[in-house]
């Protein structure tokens, strides 16, 4: 059965700590990555296995497949490597990209990743509905239905530990967008959350990579959506974004374009396939 499951037990400093154990030393299996994280004292060195948690990094494209550990060693990829570097100086920025990896994972026209199907579909009611009380059942109920209805699949392997893996990630990320056991939009966002979502819509329409992007109201939407951010609030992030990050806004009559020279983090957002 397809899994819409996004596991509960890969929370931010499980997963942080391991990307950090396999950035500083090789790692011939899970049972070596367990041994190093307990002479470390480390939170992932307190389970009794990493299996799980080493699907969840192969499921985000963030350590090679399982064939790569049969031949001794546990090997990042380069998106692995990126966000291992990310996560050495900055732990917040390192949760964001984990959100956004899951957000942009899933893809209309390729018939896997529905965990990330699942976390996008949690945080969009999440966003639209906002403020609002976090209801676990309630947003059960309403993945199962939007899942038959998109998929024609009837019970799907989502429950409230699925809605808990989801909120892990989003009760991290900073400045928060849940308080308490309330959702709100966020006021702002890092830039480069903004332009990693940029980036996302515009290889999702096919634009090449330095070509501009409009800045209709789709889009403003849908960078909104994916950052969890309050739409009157994005301009403010976008102005950061041109002064740290060297997006490039223009205004003309077509309307308003930005335009990434480069990604920030390759391979972070999956590549179209057709």
């Amino acid at each position: 059965m397809t899994s819409f499951h996004v596991r509960h037990d890969f929370s931010p400093i499980i997963a942080r700590h391991a990307l950090l154990l396999l950035r500083m030393a090789k790692v011939s299996s899970e049972e070596a990555l367990l041994e190093q994280a307990r002479a470390r004292d480390l939170d992932i060195g307190r389970r009794q296995s990493v299996t799980k948690v080493f699907a969840s990094l192969r499921a985000l494209g963030l350590i090679e497949p399982a064939l790569a550990e049969q031949r001794g060693q546990v090997r990042l990829t380069d998106l692995g490597r990126q966000l291992a570097d990310v996560a050495v100086h900055d732990a917040l920025l390192f949760a964001e990209l984990i959100h956004l990896r899951y957000w942009w994972l899933w893809q209309p026209e390729q018939d896997r990743a529905h965990f990330a199907w699942s976390y996008r579909t949690i945080a969009t009611i999440l966003w639209d509905e906002a403020p609002v009380t976090i209801d676990r059942n309630r947003l059960v109920t309403m993945v199962l239905v939007a899942a038959e209805h998109q998929f024609g699949i009837s019970g799907i392997s989502f429950s409230t530990s699925s809605v808990s893996g989801i909120l892990h990630w989003l009760r991290v990320i900073s400045p928060p967008c849940i308080i308490g056991n309330t959702f709100r939009r966020r006021p702002t966002c890092p830039p480069e959350a903004l332009v990693v979502a940029l980036e996302g819509i515009a290889t999702a329409r096919g634009h090449p990579v330095g070509t501009p992007l409009r800045l209709d109201a789709a889009t403003r939407e849908h960078v909104c959506h994916s950052t969890l951010l309050e739409e009157e609030a994005m301009d403010e992030v976008l102005q950061q974004a041109e002064k740290t990050l060297g997006v490039i806004r223009r205004s003309g009559d077509g309307g308003e374009t930005v335009l990434i020279r480069e990604p920030l983090f390759p391979a972070l957002i999956p590549q179209m396939e057709y």
